[in-house]
């Protein structure tokens, strides 16, 4: 589902009527908070953890945080396994998740990565962070700064929340 497929226009400014009816949009009226993926775009931390207690609000009590570079290690199943463990324990609370400076998926390389891409048939840290984001069942939240990552995660979330 990407986010022309919720009816919501993206992105939305955070702290504004748009990103008020966006968020009831998606999150309104149900019991259960809805799979639901969201990028914060840009801004400082302190307005990215403004926004995350807004969804709180929203969604559960239950926030796991986590700045990416920390769960990056020298090998790639090492990382794996990192990510694994957080998606996983979060799923048992029923958490929202929220990853900021998720940038650093996109730069980190791992020591037992091929010289030549076409040798790995194991997928990116990228890919495999987002097949985990996608599958997740409850809000998953995703902290870029770099445009080019936002354009490349755009398809898998359903709002882009635009920090100035």
């Amino acid at each position: 589902m990407s986010a022309s497929d919720t009816g919501i226009s993206s992105p939305v400014q955070y702290d504004t009527d748009a990103f008020a009816r966006a968020l009831q949009q998606l999150l309104g009226g149900e019991e259960e908070p809805p799979r639901t993926r969201i990028l914060f775009h840009g801004g400082t931390r302190e307005d990215r953890q403004q926004a995350l207690a807004t969804l709180t609000r929203h969604t559960t009590d239950s926030v796991h945080q986590f700045r990416v570079p920390s769960l990056l290690n020298e090998q790639r199943m090492q990382t794996q396994n990192a990510l694994r463990k957080a998606f996983d324990h979060a799923a048992e609370e029923s958490a929202l998740l929220y990853f900021d400076a998720a940038d650093a998926l996109f730069t980190h390389s791992h020591m037992d990565t091929p010289d030549d891409p076409a040798e790995s048939a194991v997928p990116t840290t990228a890919e495999y962070f987002f097949d985990r984001v996608v599958a997740y069942e409850g809000v998953v939240v995703i902290a870029f700064q770099k445009t080019a990552h936002v354009e490349w995660a755009a398809e898998n979330v359903h709002l882009i929340v635009q920090f100035e």
